[in-house]
């Protein structure tokens, strides 16, 4: 399924002014346009006071694109007459001066155009005036449908209706979807699945789970040498751009911009792209179009535009990378509205979750981790088309005396701490999805009201951490339940730094586990 050939629009409405700063203060090339030219895009510079310029431009743009002669920018100069929001004018500020604001209003658009139409014979005088007219009456008519006399104003001033604001039950809607994407879906799990099984490297399943779902689906990938160096950094994308060249973007360093494409892509719905960030500190780089645009586009439109779009990063602790490309950033992502997180451990379960991630129609985060690629576990041969079911945690231990909550790798670090101790009979619970509205408190709740203890184990720091959030909810969930707080074992609070020692203090693993279960339950 190939990806038409770029034909897209850029329109830019250079109005000169930030807030208060002009344009001409911050670049010594004023001409925004100019910057397509960087990029072989043809692009216009036009007068946007001017109607006729203005269609004048766009009908050579558009011709351009419809030839298939690719993407095409248009730069209008135009002016905001007053200030960045509210009824005063700039130089109400001391910004500009009143002879600017002036000069502007006398090139007024409108009047411009009712110009050229009386001077061309198409319009007279009195017919501009009675349209002048009758858009007055129109907008006199819109105010009255909205508008009433304010009972507690001065004679003349005017409120809105009362039943012309939203309900306030109306606060949450469309932050996310309903999942009826999954209606039909193929959904199982480990004592569910029907196909072959074997002892799977995980990084080899990451990759062909993707190439499955491309060779089926419109699925897009996009990011830093995901085409290159077989299958990018550490072999995820192996064997895709091959199989699929149209639809395996490599792109600049340029996070910001290549998941600000993504998000387009996704809100346009012909194809859902999978964004690769390659480490997850990136995401701060991008942070605006994930948090800003993504995580909220769903809700600002009301929740009726889908936002199905995957976002592939990893955590490398451990591979002394250093402290700007180690961090975890679930907590990040769980305090912030719209996105669901998924944090697989095992190679049967990146499958399965990584299929219920591209069916999902609100954005995913897939976060994976380095101590995991070389590992190898249960995995499917051949049938990669089964979903796990959005919001169900696995118990990987049974146990009475503790409930250990855990995800990523430092669930093995957690049964591997338990099994060397020895004396503690946890029950250790992969948690798999980490977002608020999937999360899994049925599981959650029926291991604490046995075991009456809780410990999150994590790897990652005290102030950006997933546990604090978590702790928090289970301790007003749960709290009658509870015979002591809820402990929690994680790393230090600075960022992992490239000494393998330094390193390692900083991070949490199965020694950190021992250690708290030790003090926990003085065994």
């Amino acid at each position: 399924m190939p990806i038409a050939p770029a034909s897209f629009h850029c329109r830019i409405e250079n109005n000169r002014y930030a807030v208060s700063t002009h344009v001409d203060e911050v670049t010594a090339e004023p001409r925004l346009s100019a910057r397509g030219l960087g990029f072989n895009i043809p692009s216009w510079r036009v007068d946007g006071m001017d109607p006729l310029a203005v269609h004048l431009a766009m009908t050579e743009a558009v011709a351009h694109m419809r030839s298939g002669a690719g993407p095409t920018i248009v730069e209008a100069d135009v002016y905001r007459y007053f200030h960045q929001n509210g009824p005063f004018p700039g130089s109400a500020f001391g910004y500009r001066t009143k002879a600017e604001e002036q000069e502007w209003r006398a090139r007024d658009p409108l009047a411009r155009l009712a110009e050229r139409l009386v001077a061309r014979g198409i319009l007279g005088a009195d017919d501009v005036e009675a349209a002048t007219e009758r858009a007055k009456e129109l907008m006199a008519s819109i105010g009255d449908e909205i508008l009433e006399a304010d009972p507690q104003g001065k004679p003349g001033q005017r409120r809105i209706k009362p039943g012309e604001w939203p309900d306030p039950a109306f606060r949450d809607v469309g932050v996310r979807g309903d999942l009826g994407e999954f209606t039909g879906a193929r959904i199982a799990d480990r004592d569910t699945f029907t196909g072959r099984t074997d002892r799977r490297k995980f990084i080899d399943v990451v990759s062909e789970v993707m190439r499955r779902r491309m060779d089926v689906d419109p699925v897009v990938v996009l990011g830093e040498d995901v085409h290159r160096l077989k299958g990018g950094t550490n072999g995820a994308t192996r064997g895709l751009a091959e199989a699929h060249p149209d639809r395996v973007l490599g792109t600049p360093i340029s996070e910001n911009a290549f998941t600000g494409l993504a998000c387009g892509i996704a809100l346009d719905g012909r194809y859902t792209p999978v964004v690769e960030l390659m480490y997850a500190d990136f995401m701060w780089v991008a942070a605006d179009q994930i948090f800003n645009q993504i995580g909220k586009a769903r809700h600002m439109f009301g929740g009726d535009s889908d936002v199905p779009l995957v976002l592939r990063s990893k955590v490398a602790m451990g591979t002394g990378y250093g402290s700007q490309h180690s961090m975890d950033p679930a907590g990040i992502f769980a305090t912030a509205p719209g996105w669901r997180i998924v944090a697989p451990s095992t190679p049967f379960d990146y499958v399965g979750l990584m299929n219920s991630a591209l069916r999902c129609k609100d954005p995913v985060v897939v976060i994976e981790h380095v101590d995991l690629y070389g590992s190898v576990g249960e995995g499917p041969v051949d049938d990669f088309d089964y979903c796990l079911p959005v919001g169900k945690a696995a118990v990987r231990r049974t146990g009475s005396d503790i409930t250990v909550l855990t995800y990523l790798a430092m669930t093995g670090y957690a049964l591997d701490a338990v099994e060397r101790l020895g004396t503690v009979d946890a029950e250790v619970i992969d948690l798999r999805w980490l977002d608020r509205a999937s999360i899994d408190w049925e599981t959650i709740g029926a291991s604490i009201r046995k075991t009456n203890n809780v410990l999150i184990a994590e790897q990652g720091p005290p102030g950006t951490s997933y546990g604090s959030w978590l702790a928090d909810e289970i301790q007003r969930r749960f709290f009658d339940w509870l015979d002591q707080p809820v402990q929690r074992v994680h790393g230090a609070e600075a960022s992992p730094s490239i000494s393998k020692v330094l390193e390692r203090a900083a991070i949490a693993q199965t020694d950190e586990v021992v250690d708290r279960l030790k003090n926990i339950t003085g065994r």
